[in-house]
């Protein structure tokens, strides 16, 4: 049984012997826009001016294990090891104890030495404000990353848009984020959402600032016929 850790771009920790003592990953900051008015008490507050919240990075990541490598040389060989596979890279990091969602890391490694038989290592770095849920609503479904009490089943792959089927609903997660529409095939095809028409005449991946799916559920209408796969991954602080 593999040590609890983390899964680094397809990598466990516990295949470097690394063995997690702690582990820290903090909320984003919301960024705030407050303007503050000569003559006045207090400041006008314009952070969500737009109807949502902005966040900073998550500063000060920090994971801690320990090794067991008994001789100097071993310690050396491995810090070149896990520097080469991680240091200051943009990561994929998915921990023991959510494997259904990673987080984007940009991480930086260090090491001591104590004693003879054990040696410390420290990953540190910061993370893009929301996790991201590892399974993608167009990919093929991996039921061992799925979590039974939290998880959402989206499967919206290959899609056929026809004269009988003209609608789509996407199961919202998290913040609003715009999804992909990956069209294969067209026949004068259109997303019609909130008074607006989106046309995708040709095969190609369509992205429309305008169109979200945040916590709530959104169901798409399409004009025309086609066939289509909708790429949407819920995103979580």
């Amino acid at each position: 049984m593999k040590d609890f850790g983390l899964t680094i771009d397809g990598k466990h920790t516990s295949e470097f012997g690394l063995r997690m003592t702690s582990m820290y990953i903090p909320l984003p900051n919301p960024k705030l826009n407050k303007i503050s008015i000569p003559g006045t008490s207090g400041a006008i507050d314009l952070s969500e001016v737009l109807g949502i919240v902005n966040y900073e990075e998550r500063s000060g990541v920090q994971f801690e294990f320990t090794v067991t490598d008994e001789r100097y040389e071993v310690w050396a060989s491995t810090i070149t090891k896990i520097a080469m596979w991680i240091h200051g890279r943009k990561v994929k990091v998915v921990p023991d104890n959510d494997i259904g969602f990673y987080y984007m890391c940009r991480l930086a490694v260090d090491s001591t030495k104590n004693n003879q038989v054990l040696s410390n290592f420290k990953i540190t770095g910061t993370a893009e404000p929301f996790k991201c849920e590892v399974q993608a609503s167009d990919e093929e479904w991996m039921w061992d990353t799925f979590n039974f009490e939290t998880g959402v089943i989206r499967e919206l792959a290959d899609m056929e848009i026809t004269s009988s089927n003209k609608e789509i609903t996407v199961l919202g997660g998290g913040e609003p984020t715009c999804p992909e529409f990956i069209v294969k095939e067209s026949v004068n095809l259109a997303l019609i959402h909130d008074g607006s028409t989106y046309n995708m005449p040709a095969p190609g991946t369509y992205r429309f600032p305008q169109v979200k799916v945040g916590a709530d559920d959104v169901i798409f209408t399409f004009s025309g016929t086609g066939k289509l796969s909708v790429r949407y991954r819920g995103r979580y602080l």
